[in-house]
């Protein structure tokens, strides 16, 4: 089911919380940015390896080793 631009205008016109005000930015908020680093594609596990590790990046390879009591 699809929704669109009137479809949530019209329900948040009917919302005690969204003011006139609010109308002309309901849809231009950023509401996140992702910060995606560039990956440099050196060394590679061997797939069998990468399969048995989660990765064949090691780079983003990061064994779990839980703390001893």
């Amino acid at each position: 089911m699809s929704v669109d631009e009137k479809d949530v205008t019209r329900i948040n016109a009917k919302s005690k919380a969204y003011s006139s005000e609010l109308q002309g930015q309901a849809f231009t908020w950023e509401l996140a940015r992702a910060y995606v680093p560039f990956q440099t594609y050196t060394i590679r596990f061997e797939p069998e390896e990468g399969l048995q590790k989660g990765t064949i990046f090691p780079e983003l390879y990061r064994p779990y080793h839980p703390k001893q009591r």
